[in-house]
């Protein structure tokens, strides 16, 4: 399973402030598109362009721009840009 916590507006849009992937290998931009449609907006406010993900090891990025797989036994923060103060 990949753990995924979803910080902001992020966990509004899907529902709940952490999801799950069933195991996996998955790329980071695919990842995020995948939370994404976990919600029931058209629009949820976040995409792959707009989002930080973070894997364990700490660096932050955006997927569109740096891709990286995350593998089954991952954890992931997902911030969005405007995530307030």
């Amino acid at each position: 399973m990949i753990h995924v916590k979803c910080y902001g507006h992020i966990g509004t849009s899907v529902g709940a402030g952490e999801v799950t992937l069933e195991g996996m290998e998955i790329d980071s931009a695919d990842l995020v598109d995948r939370v994404r449609g976990m919600s029931a907006a058209t629009d949820p406010g976040f995409n792959r362009y707009n989002t930080l993900v973070m894997i364990e090891d700490g660096d932050a990025f955006v997927p569109a721009g740096v891709r990286r797989i995350v593998r089954d036994g991952d954890s992931v923060a997902l911030i969005p840009f405007s995530h307030g103060g």
